[in-house]
């Protein structure tokens, strides 16, 4: 038996809905929905720390796109790591996302800045006693991503911060990871909030 469909009746109308067993292309139909309703989904791993001095490790991860299994390997952006490449997101003065893997201020390539914020117009400091907030993603390859935050914030509101408007590269191709504060000038930073359920 296969169900066709579903029909209320409300007096004299009828209210009816194609929702039977459509075996055609089932696969790709249900491969479909899963990324539609979950997206790239976090199974295990995947979890960030800090090492040294604002330097990124990821471990191994395990993550869902649809129906396929993803395994993701371990980065470490630091200096004594492989290194992995970080790649860092913000505006350029035209207003342009600009996607940065090399040195940023006194920042070293594979560091989060503790000097920057991003504007419409390109990077800003963040002020004395302030803290700035980034974005970290895992894009679908494993690579991490981080989109600087828009403000320069009192901690109480760093941690209220949400998530910017973000690249297509970072907004089509990741997951949030997690959202890392520091402090302006700070060595390491304040905190890091895993962007997972528990």
């Amino acid at each position: 038996m296969f169900t066709l469909g579903r029909v209320y009746r409300d007096g004299v109308t009828l209210h009816i809905v194609n929702s039977g067993v459509n075996l055609y292309n089932h696969m790709r139909n249900n491969h479909e929905r899963l990324i539609g309703v979950r997206g790239f989904e976090r199974a295990s791993g995947g979890v960030i720390a800090e090492k040294l001095v604002r330097y990124l490790t990821s471990t191994d991860g395990v993550f869902y796109l649809g129906a396929n299994k993803i395994a993701t390997t371990q980065q470490d952006t630091s200096p004594t790591g492989p290194p992995d490449i970080l790649t860092r997101w913000y505006h350029d003065a035209g207003g342009n996302w600009v996607s940065n893997t090399g040195i940023e201020g006194a920042s070293a390539a594979g560091q989060i800045s503790n000097e920057h914020y991003d504007t419409p117009t390109g990077l800003a400091d963040i002020g004395v006693a302030r803290y700035g907030v980034f974005w970290l993603f895992i894009h679908f390859d494993g690579d991490l991503h981080v989109v600087y935050g828009i403000g320069t914030y009192k901690l109480a509101l760093a941690e209220m911060a949400l998530v910017p408007i973000l690249p297509d590269a970072v907004r089509d191709f990741s997951t949030l990871a997690a959202k890392i504060i520091v402090g302006q000038a700070d060595p390491n930073f304040t905190s890091i909030v895993t962007a997972y359920e528990p």
